[in-house]
């Protein structure tokens, strides 16, 4: 009986050791806007705002919003500090966002979005 008791109370110490005390406030989310930029030879006929980006520290996860209907959107986003690359498809005419999921690891990270017709899309954004 004694052996069975002794590792629930490590358990139960673990537990209680690691949570914040009385007053303390957990750290807050990160969650930041990643600035977008048009770029290509060619003049732009859409504006800036038609795609927004934003990292969210909770999920480990970009998550990217459409204000029109770009056709198919292809995302890549690298950790240039580590050579880490996710990428993934979507079609901006039947979601107007989409969640890329990435590793938290600390880096600068270069998110590229390119539409159907083109348009080439980047932005960048610092893990600490």
């Amino acid at each position: 009986m004694i052996k069975k008791f002794i590792p629930f109370l490590l358990a139960l110490a673990v537990m209680f050791c690691t949570m914040p005390m009385r007053g303390d406030s957990p750290p807050p989310p990160i969650s930041y806007e990643i600035p977008i930029k048009g770029t290509g030879s060619h003049d732009m006929i859409r504006t800036l705002c038609d795609i927004q980006a934003c990292y969210y520290g909770m999920l480990s996860a970009v998550c990217t919003s459409v204000a029109s209907d770009l056709g198919e959107i292809d995302v890549t986003v690298t950790n240039c500090s580590t050579g880490e690359l996710w990428e993934d498809t979507f079609d901006s005419s039947t979601e107007s966002q989409h969640l890329i999921q990435i590793s938290s690891t600390p880096g600068l990270y270069e998110v590229t979005y390119t539409t159907e017709s083109g348009d080439l899309y980047e932005g960048t954004f610092m893990i600490e």
